[in-house]
């Protein structure tokens, strides 16, 4: 890959070369996560994720199971990392 130079606009911004946002798939309204470390910034496309079909057979299972929790929604976290704790104690 050949190297590219770019001057950063009054704004702050970049404009990507072609040859990458073709090699890359980029198109206009792409997402991106951005790190900055060491001196070097990195970009990483985010790629949607896509929400489920009303079709889709996951929905058949939606409140099907009963854990007797009430607060659930709220404590999903703690009952997960409980739960893991649990089985490497065993």
């Amino acid at each position: 890959m050949g190297v590219e130079i770019m001057r950063v606009s009054a704004k702050g911004q970049l404009t990507i070369p072609i040859s990458i946002r073709k090699k890359m798939n980029i198109r206009e309204g792409d997402y991106f996560h951005i790190l900055a470390d060491n001196g070097q910034i990195r970009l990483m496309k985010v790629e949607p994720i896509k929400p489920l079909s009303d079709e889709d057979p996951v929905w058949k299972m939606v409140g099907k199971a009963e854990s007797g929790y009430k607060d659930v929604s709220v404590n999903h976290n703690q009952y997960v990392a409980e739960g893991e704790f649990e089985k490497w104690e065993k």
